[in-house]
């Protein structure tokens, strides 16, 4: 049997391969035999530690909401000045690359939701820190004098990320007639005309 440190590594390796393997193929129809084939084990192994795939992928869908979420605040802490502040959280919340393994993920979980609890509580969870995201950069421009708000701020923040699950959804499903640029340009231009300012966007 593994030591605890080890077991704990491996569940990390593992919950990495479930995330690789749904950006992979899609969660349609994913099993435990993909994921042992991510991770280059058997599938004997992967059941010692996930006896059912769901396991697992509550914890990929914890893990990928995780990385998603505090790179993003990262990256806009980083920025003093709220303008800068609110397009860097347009460039991480749509992304030029939206396939990836954590952003698949969460949105490929986004549409099992409504079939398993842990799933939508975890998509609540998300939902409420990115609108909790953009209401402190909002209130951040306020307190600045660089934003005028034509309607609460928590209606400008729940829109914003609505936008932006709606653009992602598109996006991680392939739709030709979108893309990220675009998806951006029209985040900036509602963000612009809600609070009464100019945002720069690639």
């Amino acid at each position: 049997m593994a030591r605890p440190k080890e077991q704990t590594e491996r569940r990390k390796d593992l919950v990495q391969a479930a995330m690789d393997a749904v950006a992979a193929r899609g969660l349609s129809g994913l099993r435990l035999k993909d994921i042992a084939q991510e991770a280059g084990l058997s599938i004997g192994s992967v059941s010692y530690y996930y006896p059912e795939i769901e396991d697992l992928l509550v914890e990929a869908h914890r893990e990928a909401l995780e990385r998603f979420y505090w790179n993003r605040v990262e990256h806009v802490d980083q920025r003093a000045n709220a303008t800068d502040q609110i397009e860097v959280a347009i460039q991480e919340g749509i992304p030029d690359e939206p396939v990836t393994s954590d952003l698949r993920m969460l949105y490929e979980l986004h549409t099992y939701a409504g079939r398993n609890p842990a799933h939508a509580s975890m998509m609540t969870t998300l939902w409420d820190r990115e609108v909790s995201l953009y209401e402190r950069i909002i209130n951040h421009g306020v307190q600045q004098k660089a934003f005028t708000p034509n309607a609460t701020i928590r209606d400008i923040a729940e829109t914003a990320v609505a936008l932006e699950d709606s653009f992602n959804l598109h996006l991680v499903s392939s739709n030709a007639a979108v893309s990220a640029h675009m998806a951006r340009q029209r985040l900036s231009t509602y963000l612009s005309g809600a609070l009464n300012c100019s945002l720069s966007i690639n």
